[in-house]
């Protein structure tokens, strides 16, 4: 279905308590239910502007959603559209009539600088319902993050290992032998519980780290769910887990433990978006389903491939119609990447795209077949390097539509493709653009918690931890006081539906029935000469239109190079390690 209408927001939620009394008749949530049933929820991305109107202030996706502030009286709003005036910027800590213990920015004010981050909470008063649920005590909430161990990275510290089978608690005090995650996690740990509102409570992190490559069945994940619950009893999970994840998140949901999932390149890929309904409201994720990424990649084939002829393949075939070849992950033990390429299979059917589908374990045999059916076009659901050396090995370029992976769009991996192949591909993904990584609000905060950190560890790792571990302080402060999975779940979804108008912010909001928070994606091209200006190497997927970001079934109109530049015009996105 085409989403429509996204400038519809949720009312407000109400302010929270200023003294004891008030909060002993909000409690335990100190949100207000939204009244209406809307059909779209929030996103993370500022409202573009229109017209020739002057653009909004950067206040990211929650600036409009009223979060409880004993500074502000109920009604009033950061920026929405309730009965009050906008909360003022805070004032310098001491000053005023309410003291200031988070030090927000930004006009209106949000957490941090972070454009993602919630409108500002800077100070809370009175009584926050104490004991509201399992791993929430009145002074402390108690999170896990799970990560396999045995895996094995480059980090500032030379090749480092995660340990197995093992925990950490994170306000254990530093030592040398810390690993990476410890190094990192604490660090964020520190920085989340100095810079978001968290209601007299402060948020206390251990790292389980599970067992080897081996360990990982569906019998393991559910032993160390039991594990976590055993000896932790933490509120919520964000977990790392790759084989068997769903096993692993069925077992801490069935607990009753928010969980949260965070995937990375070299494992869980993603979750239907049924997978959520089982757990409903205790199963989250901040990158896509697998439908909702389907949706951005088949809406882009639907209109903008389909009703056009070709015009970006090496071939002497622009200006024909385009023939279809599909190649997708046939092995159901790929569970992940499988159920991907069946969503998209189903869509294009439903657009009315025909295509010849070549053997993913065969990459010379699909492109003889591909060749020999006269396909122009190559939809790939999962990148294939094979196929990208087998088509240059008998000098055939067809146009390639790579559905971004958590790998494709990586520098790293888009080198290891045939570059002569690879320059007539297109991509889509929902990473947002980055042009400098230290820019980024991953960096920053990890270098605000810990200036000496390094700049390795930061890209390289921090960052692609952070956005998982913000949800879950979203989700903690968005909640309120009266903290539970509930009340969570009610400040989440009064996030408003806006569409993204900056390629940094990503648009991120819940539909009803919906758990997972990124709804948009870009569109790149492969410049086997281009060179980010971070990196050593020479490879990058440049940004159409500067990296602007749509909603799938709302990509603008015309075939793809009506949208593309040049290597003048189209920056780089630096995307993924970067280790040569």
């Amino acid at each position: 279905m085409r989403q429509r209408g996204w400038t519809r927001r949720y009312p407000p939620l109400s302010g929270a308590v200023v003294s004891v009394l008030l909060a002993a008749f909000v409690l335990p949530s100190a949100l207000n239910v939204p009244q209406s049933n809307p059909t779209q929820t929030l996103e993370f991305a500022p409202i573009p502007p229109e017209d020739d109107q002057p653009p909004p202030p950067d206040s990211g996706n929650l600036a409009s959603l009223g979060l409880g502030a004993s500074s502000s009286t109920i009604g009033e709003t950061l920026g929405g559209e309730g009965s009050g005036p906008p909360v003022p910027p805070p004032v310098p800590e001491g000053i005023g009539q309410q003291p200031v213990t988070k030090r927000c920015v930004g006009d209106p004010p949000r957490q941090t600088e972070d454009r993602m981050s919630p409108p500002c909470v800077a100070h809370f008063e009175g009584d926050n319902g104490g004991a509201t649920y399992a791993g929430v005590t009145p002074t402390e909430v108690r999170i896990v993050m799970f990560y396999d161990g045995g895996q094995g990275s480059v980090t500032s510290r030379g090749q480092e290992t995660t340990p197995t089978n093992t925990w950490k608690d994170l306000d254990d005090p530093p030592s040398p032998d810390d690993g990476r995650e410890i190094r990192i996690m604490r660090a964020y740990q520190r920085y989340f519980n100095d810079r978001y509102q968290t209601y007299g409570r402060r948020v206390h992190m251990w790292i389980h780290f599970g067992g080897t490559a081996e360990q990982r069945t569906p019998e393991d994940r559910r032993a160390q769910a039991i594990e976590a619950h055993a000896k932790v009893d933490p509120f919520a999970i964000l977990t790392f887990a790759t084989a068997n994840s769903d096993a692993y998140v069925d077992a801490t949901t069935e607990l009753g433990i928010a969980t949260f999932l965070g995937t990375r390149s070299n494992g869980s890929f993603g979750q239907r978006a049924s997978f959520f309904l089982r757990r409903p409201g205790l199963a989250w994720s901040y990158n896509p389903s697998l439908d909702n990424r389907a949706d951005m990649y088949a809406s882009y084939v639907c209109d903008k491939l389909l009703p056009h002829p070709v015009s970006f393949s090496g071939n002497l075939d622009h200006g024909q119609p385009r023939t279809f070849g599909l190649v997708r992950r046939d092995d159901p033990a790929a569970t992940d990447f499988y159920n991907f390429g069946l969503l998209i299979k189903e869509r294009l059917e439903g657009c009315g795209v025909e295509f010849v589908e070549g053997p993913w374990s065969n990459a010379a045999a699909g492109v003889a077949a591909f060749r020999q059916a006269d396909v122009t076009t190559v939809l790939m659901t999962t990148a294939s390097v094979d196929y990208t050396h087998a088509a240059a090995g008998i000098s055939y370029y067809p146009e390639l539509m790579i559905a971004g992976d958590d790998g494709a769009e990586m520098d790293l991996q888009g080198r290891l493709f045939n570059q002569a192949a690879l320059q007539y591909a297109r991509l889509i993904t929902i990473y947002p653009a980055v042009l400098d990584p230290q820019a980024q609000p991953c960096f920053k905060a990890y270098r605000d918690a810990d200036p000496e950190a390094s700049a390795l560890d930061a890209r390289e790792s921090a960052c692609f931890w952070f956005h998982h571990l913000r949800q879950v302080f979203i989700g903690i402060q968005v909640a309120g006081p009266g903290l539970t999975p509930a009340s969570m779940e009610r400040g989440l979804r009064a996030i408003p539906a806006v569409q993204s108008g900056d390629p940094a912010v990503p648009a991120c909001f819940y539909r009803p029935g919906d758990f997972t928070c990124v709804k948009d994606a870009q569109a790149q091209w492969w410049d086997p000469v281009g060179r980010p200006p971070d990196r050593n190497s020479t490879g990058c997927w440049r940004m159409m239109e500067n990296g602007a970001r749509y909603l799938a079934w709302e990509w603008p109109p015309g075939d793809p190079e009506e949208q593309r530049g040049t290597a003048e015009t189209d920056p780089c996105n630096t995307q993924g390690a970067d280790v040569t």
